[in-house]
């Protein structure tokens, strides 16, 4: 059964495990409501039926037990994933953007990769001229190996956090694991696919201005990091 399916059932059973052990225990009125304003409605809704009790006892202790014991856990564990891998993602781009930075121009400010990783900064420092210093980039990248490893395992680290996520997280919504899954493809097919590795920079260079310049082929502009919108929803 779907999680959020589960969820609904059990919230929306909550009312009805409530008025069976309100109206079928054997006092009508528990102690410390007596005297009180509502004691008139419970007395109205008493019946005295002990199966409705004991089934809603049963209900609400198990319900009880299952938050404490499996929900709550693994909420709490799901929250801790999630932020490890949005704080991944900000350290993929900081250190994306640094290794660009260093291939383009070389010495730089220590805080510009941290201003580049908003999107509209990004395509204007390295879109300016014609798109002198991505070219820059990438050139740099094509001559230096060790920045261009730099790069990949920067990559493989990120590509790394979303499979731990996906084999680790229950994902409710379907959209949300295809996005991952296919991230993860696109990635494994940068390393290792003959048409991308024949000129991995020029391919690896097109990946990476989609996600720091928040551009897409199919859909132009985007105004979101699609990437983050995704953790958030996770």
């Amino acid at each position: 059964m779907n999680p959020k399916n589960m969820k609904f059932i059990l919230v929306a059973l909550t009312p009805v495990a409530l008025y069976g052990l309100i109206s079928g225990s054997q006092e009508t009125v528990v102690w410390f409501l007596r005297g009180t304003d509502i004691e008139p409605a419970l007395h109205s809704l008493y019946n005295g039926n002990s199966i409705f009790f004991n089934v809603s006892v049963g209900y609400l202790v198990s319900l009880f037990f299952w938050l404490i014991v499996v929900y709550l856990p693994e909420r709490r564990r799901k929250n801790i994933i999630k932020n490890n891998l949005k704080n991944s993602y900000k350290n993929f781009k900081e250190n994306i953007i640094q290794i660009l930075l260093w291939a383009s121009i070389g010495t730089h400010d220590s805080e510009l990769p941290k201003e580049l990783c908003d999107y509209k900064k990004f395509k204007e420092f390295f879109g300016k001229n014609r798109d002198e210093l991505w070219y820059a980039a990438l050139n740099g990248l094509q001559f230096d190996q060790t920045r261009m490893n730099d790069l990949l395992i920067e990559i493989e680290m990120l590509a790394n956090e979303v499979a731990y996520t996906l084999n680790n997280v229950m994902f409710t919504d379907p959209k949300i694991h295809s996005f991952f899954k296919l991230l993860l493809e696109n990635v494994y097919r940068l390393k290792n696919s003959s048409t991308y590795t024949y000129d991995q920079v020029k391919y690896v260079g097109n990946f990476l201005w989609g996600i720091l310049a928040q551009w897409s082929f199919i859909d132009g502009q985007r105004e979101e990091d699609i990437i983050q919108k995704m953790i958030e929803r996770i």
